[in-house]
């Protein structure tokens, strides 16, 4: 039979371990500013320019919605049947 003694004082000595090592490394980057730590490439500034205008633009282009609305509407929009037949083998498989 194994007895385990001391459960506290070891569960306290891993948490004071942790906590001096998270100080240690809070206070090794205090000394580099903000802008030293990170800069980003161009390429990841282009992208996050890009990314703010399609957050930007809306997800629904009402040109192209009013248009097939007409179509269908109207009766000029078709779709042949082999179209229909494809997209619907190529959903299902």
């Amino acid at each position: 039979m194994m007895f385990v003694n001391k459960v506290g004082s070891t569960a306290n000595y891993y948490s004071n371990v942790a906590a001096t090592r998270y100080a240690n490394a809070a206070t090794a980057t205090r000394g580099v500013s903000q802008y030293e730590a990170f800069t980003p490439s161009k390429e990841a500034q282009s992208f996050s320019a890009m990314l703010k205008k399609l957050k930007a633009t809306s997800e629904v282009r009402q040109d192209k919605v009013s248009e097939f609305q007409e179509k269908i509407s109207s009766g000029q929009y078709s779709v042949p049947a082999e179209n229909i037949a494809l997209s619907l083998l190529t959903n299902r498989y």
